[in-house]
């Protein structure tokens, strides 16, 4: 049995051209707006990776000022300080904390922490009583 090929009509073809065309104008409209949000979403995530090494770097500083409070408590005349120390031990974050005396018998506590990606944040207590 032998079949012949439908026949093709030229107005079959126009519309299949116009239909290639269409799929084509929609995709030269939608690729800059994917391209945009996906800018977009990359900018966020970078944010986001900022905000969290801000904040481990305050958490940083915060516990030098943990670390030497707790030398003051065994000696209240310590005022060595701490350069460069590491904490905690295996992620590469350090800090670098100063003691001096402040007004009224005060103590100054500076620390600045610094996280493994160079982000640095520092805090300042007055403690007293020691």
């Amino acid at each position: 049995m032998h079949t012949t090929p439908p026949a093709v009509t030229p107005g079959r073809d126009r519309r299949r051209g116009a239909v290639l065309l269409l799929v084509l104008f929609l995709m030269a409209l939608t690729l800059p707006l994917v391209a945009m949000l996906l800018d977009t979403h990359t900018d966020q995530i970078r944010c986001v990776h900022n905000h969290i090494d801000g904040l481990t770097a305050l958490y940083v500083a915060e516990a030098g000022v943990h670390d030497a409070m707790n030398e003051l408590l065994q000696d209240s005349s310590w005022r060595t300080g701490f350069t460069d120390k590491t904490f905690p031990a295996d992620l590469g974050h350090c800090y670098t904390v100063t003691v001096t005396d402040g007004d009224g018998g005060t103590i100054v506590i500076t620390s600045t922490g610094q996280t493994a990606s160079g982000f640095t944040k520092t805090v300042t207590a007055t403690v007293g009583g020691f």
